[in-house]
């Protein structure tokens, strides 16, 4: 996986970059709103399109191929912790008997509202500014959404903010929200509506109440005290092993 991440993250560099050069020497051909009627020129937005519909089409229908953060939500993802690794309440959670302890839950959950919040203050400060310096543009927008594209990457591959001062949780691996990363991406667009950003934000909204509901009706699947494919020895992110251990380190708290 380290390897897929690591195209991935040259990938979206190599768009990002393209895309200031694009910026500075024929900005229209960023414009998505106009898409349909660019033709060939075009082809730079489709590029990202297709690059973001692909890696959402992923989320959506179950497979192996992802990692096991961005697909723990699917049935085929979960394997059952021995009995003999887990106490009596956890049992009774991963045959489907019980819900998730409310402590656990609410702790989940106070970190994904406290990153949700962050996100959309960043955000927010990001488009007022654009807007007084009348700079608040689909070509901006969407700048902003491959920048957003790249540090989703980085936060996995060195530094995740979100997972250390919010989420509190031991690695990407059972992170709480992994899959919100292309909404957060796409949600932007949609200030200048088109097909090509309703397209994505309606995708993205699909990858998330998959995962959200997935969440609800089996939080056993996200368990690392009840899916054995999320425990370290299991882990095939090497890198993963190593910034989670750090992450601990820096907080000083017991891993989630």
């Amino acid at each position: 996986m380290l390897q897929h991440h690591m195209f991935k993250f040259v990938f979206r560099i190599l768009l990002l970059v393209a895309a200031f050069f694009l910026y500075f020497t024929d900005r229209e051909r960023l414009n998505f709103v106009t898409i349909l009627q660019q033709g060939f020129d075009g082809i730079f937005l489709w590029i990202i399109w297709i690059h973001l519909v692909v890696g959402m089409l992923y989320r959506v229908f179950p497979n192996k191929t992802i990692a096991i953060g961005a697909r723990k939500h699917f049935a085929c993802s979960y394997k059952a912790m021995p009995v003999t690794k887990i106490d009596a309440d956890l049992r009774r959670l991963s045959d489907g008997q019980a819900s998730l302890p409310n402590d656990s839950l609410l702790r989940k959950n106070k970190g994904a509202l406290l990153s949700a919040f962050a996100w959309l203050t960043a955000s927010t400060s990001i488009l007022f500014v654009l807007y007084l310096l009348d700079m608040l543009t689909p070509v901006t927008v969407l700048i902003l959404a491959l920048i957003y594209s790249v540090l989703d990457i980085a936060f996995i591959l060195f530094f995740c903010p979100f997972r250390a001062f919010f989420m509190r949780n031991r690695c990407c691996v059972v992170c709480r929200i992994y899959n919100w990363d292309y909404f957060m991406m796409c949600a932007l667009l949609i200030l200048f509506p088109s097909f090509y950003s309703l397209s994505l934000f309606l995708l993205s909204m699909v990858v998330v109440l998959c995962w959200e509901t997935s969440l609800h009706k089996n939080p056993h699947f996200f368990m690392r005290e009840t899916n054995e494919n999320l425990s370290c020895s299991l882990c095939k992110d090497i890198h993963c092993k190593k910034n989670g251990q750090a992450s601990i380190a820096l907080m000083h708290k017991k891993p989630v």
